[in-house]
């Protein structure tokens, strides 16, 4: 017999699904095994025939209704649900199966027990097995999402957090690849410096002086040393002279300028038209600029618009006057075959609006 090559992602909060192994995505029998700390029989028996998804899987009906009904394999651990069986039980599981750990999650609990969420953060930091965390999934609001961010100590390859609610911490780990959504309050400069990120892709919400500083940073080699692709949201329309300013930034044509870069741990390949170039001292290159004005798929040319979006951006860069042109107002054409041409309109300005509130930086 062979042993299946396996993946394994903790929920150490999680009611259920403390441990998920799942097998190898690329064979023909992939299958998830759920080992969950449960206090009895009763209890699980109770769960099982409450949650939708233990009864479509568990027990499913027919092959319409649930295709792979053999590919979920439920195990109820019968414990007290305490740090002590949850470090027992990944102990045990690695023991047996050696999987590769492939994330870890917090997710949204009934309770908030500060010293016990500090208890488990700091068995992760301890537990050198684990190795470094290839992802760090948080989906917890208030008091908790902030006890997480300045207790764990572990290096992240991927961190996506998901949290409506938080605020301004400290950090003490780093991250290769940072990604969030409505994070603005937590994400500050400080944070960014000591994530260290290669990528980011956030909702932030600084300014044009913000990023100025932010780029006065980099281009001293003061800070974001590893620097290689970064998605920020900014809180004004972008206003490049008054960002720019002090760093000897080149303007490229985006209708003749075009380099290929990967995102994504070089899963997506993109091309990036024009930019601004800024030298660091060390000579390295980084093109600031726009996202979705500059960006497309690889060996595709930009839309009409994207380019009038440059000249508007050289005109006003090549002026004498500062960088105070009024709220650009978009001539939207309507292509062939739109039902309400209306919404259409309305739709392409507001994108274009948010667009222009995007900063993208890549590091060649």
């Amino acid at each position: 017999m062979k042993k299946t090559k396996t993946t394994m992602t903790l929920a150490p909060l999680g009611e259920y699904h403390h441990i998920t192994l799942k097998s190898d995505k690329n064979t023909d029998d992939e299958k998830l095994w759920e080992f969950s700390i449960c206090p009895s029989i009763e209890v699980w028996d109770k769960f099982t025939n409450t949650f939708d998804d233990f009864r479509q899987y568990a027990i499913c009906p027919s092959p319409e209704i649930c295709p792979r009904p053999n590919a979920y394999v439920f195990h109820p651990v019968f414990a007290e649900n305490s740090l002590e069986s949850f470090g027992n039980l990944v102990e045990h599981t690695q023991d047996v199966f050696a999987p590769e750990t492939e994330k870890v999650g917090f997710l949204e609990s009934r309770e908030f027990d500060e010293e016990k969420l500090k208890s488990y953060l700091h068995w992760f930091n301890c537990y050198d097995k684990l190795g470094k965390i290839p992802r760090l999934f948080v989906s917890i609001q208030g008091p908790a999402f902030k006890v997480i961010l300045e207790n764990w100590k572990v290096d992240v390859g991927i961190m996506d957090v998901r949290t409506e609610t938080s605020e301004v911490c400290t950090v003490d780990f780093k991250v290769d690849h940072l990604i969030t959504s409505e994070c603005e309050k937590w994400v500050d400069f400080n944070v960014l410096r000591r994530f260290d990120c290669v990528e980011v892709s956030t909702d932030t919400n600084f300014s044009n002086q913000d990023m100025n500083l932010f780029l006065k940073d980099w281009k001293e080699g003061k800070s974001y040393h590893r620097a290689y692709c970064f998605f920020l949201g900014i809180s004004e329309r972008a206003k490049w002279k008054k960002m720019l300013e002090g760093l000897d930034a080149e303007l490229r044509d985006s209708r003749t300028v075009r380099r290929t870069f990967r995102f994504n741990d070089n899963r997506q390949v993109w091309d990036y038209h024009g930019g601004f170039d800024i030298k660091r001292i060390d000579g390295k290159v980084a093109t600031v600029g726009y996202g979705h004005f500059q960006v497309s798929n690889e060996n595709e040319p930009l839309t009409p618009h994207k380019l009038e979006e440059y000249d508007r951006v050289l005109r006003v860069w090549n002026s004498e006057d500062k960088d105070e042109e009024e709220e650009i107002e978009d001539v939207i054409v309507v292509p062939e075959g739109v039902v309400d041409e209306q919404e259409y309109i309305e739709s392409q300005k507001r994108q274009r609006k948010r667009a222009r509130r995007e900063f993208m930086m890549i590091v060649w």
